[in-house]
């Protein structure tokens, strides 16, 4: 049920990125960025943004991110568990990937995920960013009604129009009525999505978590909320997304 779809990354994700993604900078003697956006001297998104015993990957983490090209030592599998080496790329992660902590407090662990710059880069994936990192990979579309996602990641709602698997942040353990911050859709956890305080019953905060649920399935949602549609165009495959609130 899922295919290739573009988007515009609006979703503010990654608002560190902004500007970079017509990069096309293969060239490692020049590079693009500034302020505190990541610089390109090789381009993620080229077939070849290296010589052949390289490979294009990030350094800097997190802070002051930078593309560059270093020796190719990939020997790992796409999402396999790696351990990041921001300093000069040697996490064994292959070719157009790296290795992405899983939080900031974990900074030892982390999983081989493929780099981007836009959407038409990735396969049955979108180009996003997780909140707390300036970094877009090849995010997997997921249904949130059966995620199926690596371990470490969470299917969550981006650019209120998508579901992806990528690291929760540390704030996104709500459940049902719990507070979240709407503008960035945070704070709840797999299985809920950050809606509207006032169409939440007993929510008494500007928004808060709420249980998603199936629209082709009986209705679970408690009275009075009702299994409705989500504000959203769903994906090929999502179309029975839905979320538990009292419809207006």
């Amino acid at each position: 049920g899922c295919q290739d779809v573009v988007f515009d990354d609006n979703d503010g994700e990654a608002t560190s990125m902004a500007g970079t993604d017509e990069a096309d900078t293969g060239d490692e003697s020049s590079s693009t960025g500034g302020g505190n956006g990541p610089i390109f001297n090789c381009d993620p998104d080229d077939l070849q943004p290296c010589p052949g015993d390289q490979k294009c990957t990030v350094l800097g983490l997190p802070n002051a991110p930078v593309y560059d090209c270093v020796p190719d030592d990939g020997f790992r599998l796409p999402y396999e568990a790696c351990v990041p080496a921001p300093s000069n790329g040697q996490d064994g992660c292959p070719a157009g990937y790296t290795c992405l902590p899983i939080s900031g407090e974990t900074p030892d662990l982390g999983l081989c995920l493929q780099l981007c710059t836009t959407d038409s880069s990735c396969e049955l994936a979108l180009c996003s960013a997780a909140r707390e990192s300036p970094i877009k990979v090849c995010a997997a579309i997921c249904d949130p009604l059966a995620p199926g996602c690596p371990e470490a990641q969470d299917c969550q709602r981006i650019r209120q129009s998508a579901f992806v698997c990528q690291f929760p942040g540390p704030d996104d353990k709500g459940g049902q009525v719990e507070p979240c911050d709407g503008g960035i859709d945070a704070g709840c956890a797999q299985g809920f999505v950050c809606q509207t305080g006032q169409i939440v019953p007993n929510c008494t905060d500007t928004s808060c978590c709420t249980a998603l649920c199936d629209l082709a399935d009986a209705d679970v949602c408690e009275a009075p909320a009702l299994c409705g549609d989500l504000d959203l165009d769903p994906l090929p495959g999502l179309e029975n997304v839905g979320a538990c609130y009292v419809p207006q």
